[in-house]
């Protein structure tokens, strides 16, 4: 019938079509003269060694049928304190019902165990067929997902008449920065803050290449910092409002909102179409702002689920 087996880094071609684009160099061997057969050649040092280790630890399982790929499990070793995680697994469609995705998983916790690991997560957008990724998640001894975000996508077009954006004023005492005005020592220090709910989240060091600077923006109030708006650019057309920061002792005082249409006003001015925002379960002052201000947009909601498996 099938065959579960564990594919080597980069000799695993046949199998791209089965994951993710932003995936499928690990599937394919480098092409003659990269970068990194000259770092291999030339022996770069103990970053190389630990990037070495790191690919050896990634996990590719295959499926095949009569010899034919049929399927792939791609999972990534842990990151600091990030459990190790499931990042794509795909049955091509002619296949399903045969138990190959319930293999995969199997194999999975079996390659997890031979690595002395106690847990692994997968994380998904409950879209298109993700019933059967949880039927799959039951079956192989995951715990039951859970919501760990929503997304809200908004036409920004249909944003460009709410009264809010122009309402909400920061005191004279406030001052808004670009991000691009900021000083690297003043981001070390944001990064570094240690407040209640605050996580790597809302670090503004996360992700520094993604930033839209012209919309990200740092509050201050008399010189100190107390709060910032971050928004990504990861597609062309769409923005995502990753963080809406502000410090504890400065809550409470409307700061968010305002920062938040200081933002706003310069999402409008951009050349994108859609605004996502991610809103964590927990976060009850942003679902209060989502249900008051976003609401009225129409926003397409989608879950982002999370299950742990414990070995």
């Amino acid at each position: 019938m099938f065959e579960i087996v564990r594919l080597a880094l980069g000799r695993a071609a046949s199998y791209q079509s089965f994951t993710y684009r932003s995936y499928r160099g690990w599937l394919v061997k480098p092409a003659a003269g990269t970068e990194a057969e000259a770092d291999a050649g030339t022996g770069a040092g103990a970053g190389a060694e630990a990037e070495a280790d790191a690919d050896a630890q990634k996990i590719i399982l295959g499926a095949s049928f009569m010899g034919r790929p049929v399927g792939l499990l791609l999972a990534h070793p842990p990151v600091e304190d990030d459990p190790a995680r499931v990042l794509s697994v795909f049955v091509d469609k002619p296949y399903r019902g045969l138990g190959i995705a319930t293999a995969l998983m199997q194999e999975l916790k079996a390659s997890l165990s031979s690595m002395n690991l106690e847990q692994a997560c997968v994380e998904y957008y409950a879209l298109h067929s993700y019933e059967a990724l949880e039927r799959v998640l039951a079956k192989s001894g995951w715990q039951p997902p859970s919501v760990y975000s929503r997304f809200y996508r908004c036409d920004i077009a249909a944003g460009r008449d709410r009264k809010w954006i122009s309402r909400f004023k920061l005191p004279s005492s406030c001052t808004v920065i670009p991000w691009n005005e900021l000083r690297r020592g003043e981001l070390s220090l944001m990064n570094q803050l240690q407040e209640k709910d605050y996580n790597a989240y809302f670090m503004p060091m996360r992700a520094e290449g993604v930033i839209e600077r012209d919309c990200s923006l740092v509050l201050k109030l008399d010189e100190e910092i107390v709060g910032w708006s971050i928004v990504d650019r990861q597609l062309p057309e769409t923005l995502l409002y990753r963080t809406l920061y502000i410090r504890e002792a400065y809550r409470d005082n409307g700061l968010g909102l305002s920062l938040a249409a200081q933002s706003a006003q310069r999402m409008l001015r951009t050349n994108a179409s859609h605004l996502v925002i991610q809103i964590l379960p927990g976060n009850e002052r942003m679902q209060k702002v989502a249900n008051r201000l976003l609401a009225p947009m129409q926003p397409v909601v989608t879950d982002y689920k999370r299950a742990v498996l414990d070995l």
